[in-house]
């Protein structure tokens, strides 16, 4: 059965650790961490030259890591082998490793880096028997907001909703690119201190008046001058508001706003659990709710697509712009 990573992170405060470590899965900011912590937290950096490894998959073979993993450590409690980009062994290869699951060696740990794919079952259920499988899974977009939230407690950051849901709209899923920012805006604020709007228009980039999250609260209120200031200022700056992030992230609220045509229970409560957003959000999509009717937000949803996919070149002309495209859907979904 597969660790959860603050099990694992728990584990070196104990010092109990297993012979073996496989971190696999598509999403590598998890990976990363837990690699970082292997390589730094256990052994003292006068402990590391004859007893750390570091191992690239492309360049060795499954006997190499197993060669590595039976030496001995020299005046220190662990040998560590980390095996990086291990997806770039041969998976046959693999099949090496069952005399070594027979008899590990206590005082090595090897820690193996399968990132994007998840390894072979079989091989996984032999790892659990006598190690430990982590599977990092990459995260729904609806996730995003509140992780941004959640992670920020863990480097004491406290982060308003309104502020994880523009971060989140602006970076998108890629966790090592956000904990990057936040890590950033950290060092420019006084302990304790809330990351505010002008906080991350200040250190991030996002203005805090022209972003995807304020385009979303023009449309559900149907504001057509706001909404156009704002594809305005996003064609202005297409950089900083690339449209391959703009139409995806209309498509997610367009469909939150669908899914909650179809709650009966409309409280806030309610409703921000099953379309999953804070609760903070949900007014903005009941008003969207008492402007659009069923058969609009079909509509809507349907031109975003079509709208996206002509942004990506198809049954376009090539002198057609990105704020044309922007500028003709917005005036779609508001008419």
């Amino acid at each position: 059965m597969a660790k959860k990573y603050e099990d694992i992170v728990s584990s070196f405060k104990t010092k109990t650790f297993s012979p073996i470590y496989i971190l696999t899965g598509d999403e590598p900011f998890y990976i990363d961490e837990l690699t970082k912590r292997f390589e730094d937290s256990i052994l003292d950096e006068s402990e590391k030259d004859f007893n750390q490894v570091v191992l690239y998959g492309r360049d060795i073979k499954v006997d190499d890591i197993i060669a590595n993993a039976k030496q001995y450590p020299v005046m220190a409690d662990y040998r560590i082998v980390v095996v990086r980009e291990a997806q770039d062994i041969e998976k046959k290869d693999w099949a090496k490793f069952d005399s070594y699951f027979e008899n590990p060696i206590p005082t090595s740990i090897i820690v193996i880096c399968y990132k994007y794919k998840t390894i072979d079952k079989a091989f996984a259920k032999k790892v659990d028997k006598v190690g430990i499988l982590f599977e990092s899974k990459k995260l729904y977009d609806n996730t995003i907001a509140q992780w941004i939230i959640n992670y920020g407690k863990t480097i004491d950051l406290k982060i308003q909703p309104q502020v994880s849901q523009i971060i989140a709209d602006y970076l998108g899923n890629n966790l090592e690119k956000i904990a990057n920012e936040l890590s950033k805006l950290k060092l420019n604020l006084q302990p304790k201190e809330e990351i505010t709007i002008n906080h991350i228009e200040q250190h991030i980039g996002i203005s805090k008046d022209y972003n995807v999250f304020e385009l979303q609260k023009a449309l559900a209120t149907r504001n057509i001058i706001t909404a156009n200031k704002i594809i305005n200022y996003f064609e202005a700056n297409p950089k900083e508001n690339p449209i391959q992030v703009i139409f995806p992230s209309l498509f997610s609220y367009f469909t939150k706003i669908l899914i909650a045509t179809q709650v009966k229970d409309k409280t806030p409560q309610n409703v921000a659990k099953e379309i999953g957003v804070n609760t903070y959000f949900v007014r903005d999509y009941m008003s969207a709710l008492n402007i659009y009717s069923l058969d609009k937000l079909f509509q809507i949803i349907s031109l975003i697509r079509e709208y996206d996919l002509k942004s990506k070149g198809l049954d376009i002309s090539p002198s057609t712009t990105n704020g044309e495209l922007m500028k003709e859907l917005i005036f779609k979904i508001t008419h």
